[in-house]
């Protein structure tokens, strides 16, 4: 679906295997000391977030402001014109390591044409504050040995002391009718990185020129904004903390695991019965449990072993089924399953729809479930009212369950129904080999405290 698409597709291939062909570095905005002595010293003691309650978290560096037309940081106190509308414009990018925060993501496509601008930070880091006159001369000349790129990613790496002169820094590179600019400047020693990539030279036009009008203001201590002679600035448009989850959410959830107080309830009787949640779901006859957890290889990168920490660290599986006939702990690829999960949607970040008419947050929720891998690739989402009660409903495909390192990662058909409860966002997972068999599991019945049970099949019969 096109919507969704837009809130999960990745940044243009051809920008990120762009070749160095041009190198412009100069001073590009004057921004003047930001509110600090940070222009006269090479390096000065980071700011510490500002102090809160002890079951308050501080305030974020991804915390901002976001309208249809600006972007405000909060945290860092500066602002710009978007070069494009931020509405229906959101990208969804993945969790960021634990030093680097995502502030911005915005991305477009139009016939053939396509333009994108990301700004992420970096935390502060030890050796900052070592730049004699000798150092910076040695830095500079190993940075102009490599044109500016560094590492095998040849991306742009600008000198640290460079960034403490209180100017953003820029570098502009192209290849055919592609074109790629990053920013650099440094903020309270957190480097702040500005990444715009285009085919569409008025598109980067228009981020030039809002770059160099980038305006600078004074955060305070409460996490309002000032000028330099102290007068309030009131930014533009509604609270906006990035697009991903904040890394500081992400690290405390990990370390904390919240979801660990959810509780597992059990299977009697043929139902699943959760008292402490006011949840009871009839297993389709004849289905048996399976083991808590699927026994998959765990994730090998980084990036996705930090993912599926995160997921776990929010979320529970309370229970996971099959048909009779396959193992107890691996289900078979070829065979349908439901698993339901309850997530925890504060830890998670994630806001879910309230009304039939919310199509936004639905989309939104897709594109954060899609994110969070183990809930495969979804195609398309829609809103139904069921017995009264609303959920959101997601079609799409997963891949199969594996049993060894020599299967094929096949991919099953998807349906997931997910409501919000007790605080909690319950998820039911439908997968089956084709959509055929999706259609053919049986039916079953939801019950909540004190409401009359609600068939989940009574939305995905629908489907033809």
């Amino acid at each position: 679906m096109s919507s969704l698409a837009a809130a999960t597709g990745h940044l243009p291939s051809n920008f990120r295997a762009l070749t160095l062909v041009v190198l412009l570095l100069c001073a590009a905005t004057g921004m003047r000391a930001q509110c600090t002595s940070a222009e006269r010293a090479l390096y000065v003691p980071p700011k510490a977030a500002a102090k809160k309650a002890a079951n308050e978290e501080p305030l974020l560096p991804e915390a901002g402001y976001l309208s249809s037309t600006s972007y405000t940081s909060q945290f860092f106190g500066f602002s710009l014109d978007l070069p494009l509308s931020s509405q229906g414009h959101q990208i969804m990018l993945p969790l960021m390591p634990e030093r680097q925060h995502a502030l911005l993501a915005l991305q477009y496509e139009k016939d053939n044409r396509t333009g994108y601008i990301t700004i992420t930070a970096v935390d502060p880091h030890p050796g900052m504050e070592v730049n004699t006159p000798e150092e910076q001369e040695q830095q500079m000349k190993a940075w102009a040995r490599t044109g500016g790129a560094s590492g095998s990613t040849g991306q742009f790496v600008i000198p640290d002391y460079m960034l403490h002169t209180g100017h953003f820094y820029y570098a502009i590179r192209h290849k055919g009718p592609n074109y790629a600019a990053q920013y650099w400047t440094n903020i309270n020693n957190y480097a702040i990185k500005v990444v715009i990539g285009t085919n569409d030279k008025e598109f980067l036009r228009k981020a030039k020129i809002v770059m160099a009008e980038v305006r600078f203001y004074c955060p305070q201590d409460d996490g309002t904004l000032t000028t330099k002679d102290g007068k309030p600035v009131r930014p533009e448009g509604g609270p906006y903390d990035g697009p991903t989850v904040p890394t500081f959410r992400v690290n405390a959830a990990i370390r904390d695991q919240p979801a660990r107080t959810i509780p597992l309830g059990g299977v009697s009787g043929g139902a699943y019965r959760n008292p402490d949640l006011g949840l009871q779901y009839d297993i389709p006859q004849g289905w048996e449990p399976l083991a808590a957890e699927s026994t998959n290889d765990p994730p090998l990168d980084q990036a996705a072993m930090r993912e599926s920490a995160f997921l776990h660290a929010c979320s529970q599986t309370l229970l996971r089924i099959a048909p009779p006939g396959g193992d107890t702990v691996t289900p078979r690829p070829s065979q349908p399953m439901i698993v339901l999960r309850a997530l925890d949607p504060n830890c998670l970040s994630m806001r879910t729809a309230t009304r039939l008419g919310d199509k936004p947050a639905n989309d939104e929720v897709a594109a954060n479930l899609e994110q969070l891998a183990e809930f495969g690739q979804i195609a398309t989402d829609e809103l139904v009212s069921i017995s009264g009660h609303l959920f959101m409903v997601f079609h799409g495909t997963i891949a199969a369950p594996t049993t060894g390192s020599d299967d094929l990662a096949n991919r099953m058909s998807q349906s997931i129904f997910a409501t919000r409860y007790n605080k909690l966002l319950l998820v039911w997972s439908l997968l089956a080999p084709t959509t055929s068999d999706l259609n053919a599991i049986p039916a079953s019945g939801v019950t909540f405290a004190g409401s009359p049970p609600i068939e989940l099949r009574a939305a995905l019969s629908a489907r033809k």
